[in-house]
């Protein structure tokens, strides 16, 4: 891509949800709310983030994502938009259980094989990855060349870093994504070519 064919730049700032109430377990589509801890990473990762200048905050609609960025949009005076394509996978029968009273080998072989090995009862790795890229190919073309703050959750934005650096989806997990893990994309469209994308932070 040549300079004289970008039209725009947009910048995305990535923020996972902080720590849960209710601790560390498989949460996907379970609505619990940010403990006084999480919501507390979340402001340091906000007041550490110097960036700022966001136009607009996207979240998935989960509480512990919406409630900070609802408060954080009265707090900037800056739209806020829910997305429920942009939540958590469904973990299904897994919802609110901790690795260890989760079948050990079933857990092996999704972080094995995601798109063979989902859930019980849950959503499929591809199910999600799909609708997740869907609705940031939405966002990207609907803000195109605005800021952007997304709250969300790990999983969506590990879908996103895996696709910008075209890593497959067994490899995703490698990828670690803290409470409060922010994360930031520069999206450089282009007139005559398809958007370049580009991780310039992350952690």
């Amino acid at each position: 891509m040549s300079k004289s064919s970008v039209t725009s730049c947009s910048s995305i700032t990535l923020l996972r949800h902080g720590a849960v109430k209710g601790g560390a377990c498989y949460r996907g589509i379970t609505d619990d709310p940010l403990s006084t801890e999480g919501w507390q990473q979340m402001q340091q990762a906000i007041d550490i983030d110097s960036s700022g200048g966001w136009d607009i905050i996207i979240s998935s609609p989960l509480t512990r994502c919406y409630a900070f960025a609802k408060d954080l949009s009265h707090a900037l005076n800056l739209p806020l938009v829910s997305d429920p394509e942009l939540q958590e996978i469904d973990f299904g029968d897994w919802e609110g259980k901790t690795a260890e009273q989760i079948d050990s080998q079933l857990l092996s072989q999704f972080y094995l094989d995601p798109a063979n090995n989902p859930p019980p009862n849950g959503e499929t790795f591809t199910q999600f990855q799909t609708r997740v890229l869907f609705a940031w190919q939405q966002l990207l073309q609907r803000y195109q060349g605005q800021k952007i703050l997304l709250l969300t959750h790990a999983g969506v934005i590990r879908v996103i870093l895996a696709k910008i650096l075209a890593i497959d989806i067994e490899h995703s997990f490698k990828l670690k994504i803290a409470y409060a893990c922010i994360s930031r994309v520069e999206c450089f469209h282009s007139k005559d070519s398809a958007d370049f994308l580009q991780l310039i932070k992350h952690g």
